[in-house]
């Protein structure tokens, strides 16, 4: 089925058989974005369209948003529950974003009502996001999604190619909203010499930015980025500063208290 309400939205790796979730919300953050230096949206009367099947997205009244830099583009699409969707290109001095904004001219869904005359940005086709004071990076952040990070002397154990990589009763468990759950162990209780630093860094909105290690393999082989870290996470997590957790898919099994989980 298409679930798709809203432009480039990318699917959430959500557990398996979650009822499908789609709301408004009213933001009470100062939501700010930037173009080429200049501010292109400045409200706190931000909406924010939210999901536990996509990411999600902010909508701002017109009367908060700077048009003469918004440019009415011919693209057009249409999405189940959004319905149609109108577009515009963002110029600000020479510089310019196409099909950067949208708007649904009449929800089909009743819940995205409050939606109606209200534009989101692209999140890559911008510069910078602000709430308040802070940057935000990836998407915008979900009020309802939650972060727990727990210390636990469960016993863990992760084998990669045969091999015990990870053994530990003191790491720290991760339960995120909807999605599975994360074990970040101590530098000391990992074969660090089968780990290599990777190059990779990605950015998540609600723990900063990742850092990654490829697995030295028997045979020579490399299988890139296994596991990550975050060396300097944002402070609603600094419990799982500078230990390393592991992608289920990218070793041969996760063990707690003797249990598989995978």
């Amino acid at each position: 089925m298409n679930i798709s309400v809203a432009p480039p939205s990318g699917l959430q790796p959500r557990e398996l058989h979650t009822p499908r979730l789609v709301n408004v919300l009213h933001s009470p953050k100062r939501v700010r974005v930037i173009f080429n230096g200049e501010t292109i949206v400045d409200s706190r009367n931000v909406l924010v369209l939210r999901s536990n099947q996509f990411l999600p997205v902010y909508y701002f009244p017109r009367s908060d948003i700077r048009l003469e830099h918004l440019v009415p583009s011919e693209h057009r699409s249409h999405y189940e529950l959004g319905g149609e969707a109108v577009y515009w290109n963002l110029k600000v001095y020479g510089k310019r974003a196409a099909d950067a904004a949208w708007s649904f001219h009449r929800p089909i869904d009743p819940a995205l009502a409050p939606l109606t005359g209200y534009i989101a940005f692209a999140w890559n086709a911008v510069d910078r996001w602000l709430e308040e004071d802070e940057e935000v990076f990836v998407h915008a952040r979900d009020p309802y999604a939650r972060i727990d990070t727990l210390a636990s002397a469960s016993h863990l154990q992760i084998r990669l190619d045969g091999d015990l990589v990870a053994d530990s009763k003191r790491s720290v468990f991760v339960f995120e909203t909807h999605l599975p759950t994360r074990y970040y162990i101590p530098r000391e209780d990992i074969r660090l010499d089968r780990l290599i630093p990777s190059d990779t860094q990605t950015r998540c909105p609600y723990k900063g930015i990742a850092s990654y290690w490829s697995a030295k393999l028997k045979g020579g082989i490399l299988r890139r980025d296994v596991a990550w870290e975050y060396r300097d996470p944002i402070a609603e997590v600094a419990k799982i500063k500078g230990l390393i957790a592991f992608y289920p898919d990218g070793v041969d099994d996760i063990h707690v208290d003797g249990n598989r989980i995978v």
